[in-house]
């Protein structure tokens, strides 16, 4: 297993891929401003990539790849230290989830992904499971992958040691409202958690205003 470092986003200096400081304020409002790296899910879908580094307004995402030229899908050994729903961000006034991750190295990553995509909602469902065995202290490790759909949705896991950590009442609400179409049931599935979590983190949750307009991938149920 890789540790996150081996990750080829150390290949960058620190300090020149770190994203516009505007940009950080605006997706982690209350978070501190020492967050030395910002990636987001699964923005290329015609490639096996699924992590991408933010390099700032003027640069495209780049994918963060292993030494051996395959796509970086793992992160071991990472705790999570911070979690928040950002409002209207970007130009299409997204809702995103964010998630803090330190690793064991000390640094602070920030990932990023709509709150209704399936990346965000298999991150929420291991992350109650993990709340549920009181491990949120504890490291873990995410892998994330891409679906084998048309839209290839990214899914995720997390595991602490050997165990794949979920939530079995999480997962089945969650499978149920996306049968359902209820855009308006999983959002406030999502939030819900998410404030379970900030509470477990002790991080105070802050009022947002209701999001109806949000569009959400293909679902593949096995994978998920």
């Amino acid at each position: 297993m890789l540790p996150l470092w081996a990750c080829s986003f150390t290949k960058y200096p620190m300090t020149s891929t770190l994203v516009a400081s505007e940009f950080v304020s605006e997706l982690v409002a209350d978070q501190p401003s020492s967050v030395d790296m910002m990636i987001g899910i699964g923005l290329v879908k015609d490639t096996d990539a699924v992590y991408f580094q933010y390099l700032g307004d003027e640069q495209s995402p780049t994918a963060l790849m292993l030494p051996s030229g395959k796509p970086c899908t793992r992160l071991p050994h990472v705790t999570l230290t911070g979690i928040e729903i950002a409002e209207d961000i970007g130009e299409f006034n997204s809702t995103k989830l964010n998630l803090i991750v330190t690793s064991s190295a000390g640094r602070t990553v920030l990932l990023t992904s709509g709150l209704q995509t399936i990346w965000s909602q298999c991150m929420i469902t291991a992350l109650m499971g993990v709340f549920g065995e009181y491990g949120l202290n504890a490291p873990m490790t995410i892998d994330t992958w891409k679906g084998t759909s048309k839209m290839r949705p990214c899914f995720a896991a997390i595991r602490q040691g050997q165990q794949k950590m979920s939530d079995t009442e999480v997962y089945n609400q969650l499978r149920e409202a996306r049968s359902d179409r209820d855009k308006a049931l999983v959002e406030r599935i999502m939030r819900d958690s998410v404030e379970i979590l900030q509470g477990a983190l002790g991080i105070e949750s802050a009022s947002v205003e209701d999001v109806t307009d949000i569009n959400t991938n293909s679902v593949e149920e096995n994978e998920f």
